[in-house]
């Protein structure tokens, strides 16, 4: 399928799945309002505006409107956690009220004293989304950092302790807003990283001054250099423009490659699948490739593990999940991907971690998923 073919397709996706939420809002105010004449026309437009934002925000970013682009950027992407979260919590009230009055119904009871009505139960929900937003947004301003130790006898002892700092899904673009990288940079200085890698949509859209971030994260001290691999939304935002910025920022990009980075120790990276083919070798090709005795660390944006692997890898670091970023997304996550957040076993001597993401995609709030920076000390251990 061309890259044409699989952007009408998600286009298409995204407006039915989309469409039908703003469908239900508009159900609900009406009944509850009884909104009608030009009050309902004028509705459906206000609607439709919202829910086309992030797409007129591309065509204007496109035709060169930036400071237009940006503020319709903002408009949609809060809108759309706000519709979201709404109807996650509108339909289980909702449930709840049919119960209610069917139950009601069948005992010849009157039970309205625990029923809200129409607009009651409007107004209720929509306060508290907007606390949930605030909530939200505080909580992705803050990136706790995930300790993890890991003994290995493949590191050398002279070789001591590796540090590896992780940062993935920082989705940097239109909605980087000055001071957000500040805590992010701050943490990452703070761990005084060996190896600094990105795994994966480190950015995704145009950014407001591009040098001046890629020259904040150039200068991110990490002895034994910082990587990353290409993630899905790098081949979104045009794949030229997303190794363009990940190189200026400092990072050697591992497109199917391996380095040795220190004694005993080998890294490797690979594209993610929505390019097409990937570029360089295969992830099976390139672990075959390591001695057994060296310690071999695969970067991978999903966290999908390829059971056709003749030669296991020691550690995978991943990403791309969020951890769903907005509860209850979480749990849909996980049906696509059990290894959705945290740290696994993958095997024998094997383990993938699979970090929350540093940034957030779309609306820029976090709900019972926070942000992670992850740093693993991987130490040696006497045999």
């Amino acid at each position: 399928m061309g890259g044409l073919s699989r952007w009408a397709v998600f286009l298409a996706v995204f407006l039915c799945v989309y469409g039908s939420l703003h469908l239900y809002l508009l159900v609900k105010v009406r009944r509850a309002y009884y909104v009608e004449g030009w009050g309902y026309i004028l509705l459906v437009v206000v609607l439709l505006f919202l829910m086309l934002a992030p797409i007129q925000a591309r065509l204007l970013d496109v035709q060169g409107h930036a400071l237009s682009a940006l503020m319709m950027t903002w408009i949609g992407y809060l809108w759309m956690g706000y519709i979201f979260m709404f109807v996650c919590l509108a339909i289980p009230l909702d449930g709840y009220h049919m119960a209610a009055a069917t139950l009601q119904q069948l005992f010849n009871a009157d039970w309205t004293h625990i029923m809200l009505s129409r607009r009651q139960n409007m107004a209720l929900v929509a306060v508290v989304i907007v606390g949930l937003m605030i909530y939200g947004a505080y909580a992705a301003f803050q990136v706790p950092v995930n300790q993890i130790t890991l003994h290995s006898t493949k590191v050398p002892e002279a070789v001591g302790r590796v540090r590896i700092v992780q940062i993935s899904d920082l989705h940097l673009g239109p909605m980087t807003y000055p001071g957000r990288l500040g805590p992010i940079l701050n943490a990452i200085r703070e761990a005084r990283p060996d190896i600094l890698v990105s795994t994966g949509d480190l950015v995704d859209g145009p950014l407001r001054d591009s040098a001046t971030v890629a020259g904040l994260l150039r200068a991110l001290p990490a002895p034994m250099g910082k990587f990353a691999v290409i993630g899905n939304h790098e081949f979104y935002l045009g794949i030229q423009s997303a190794i363009q910025f990940t190189q200026s920022a400092g990072f050697t990009l591992l497109r199917g490659e391996a380095i040795q980075v220190a004694d005993g120790i080998v890294l490797a990276g690979v594209d993610d699948p929505t390019g097409g083919r990937p570029q360089g070798a295969t992830e099976t090709e390139l672990l075959a490739a390591v001695p057994d005795d060296h310690f071999a660390i695969l970067f991978k944006h999903r966290p999908v593990l390829e059971h056709a692997n003749d030669r296991r890898f020691d550690l995978q670091l991943s990403g791309h999940t969020h951890n769903g970023q907005i509860f209850p997304f979480g749990l849909l996550i996980g049906l696509v991907y059990p290894l959705k957040a945290g740290w696994h076993p993958a095997g024998p001597g094997s383990h993938i971690h699979v970090n929350r993401g540093t940034g957030t995609w779309g609306p820029p709030i976090r709900i019972l998923a926070p942000p992670e920076i992850t740093v693993i000390d991987l130490i040696s251990k006497q045999r």
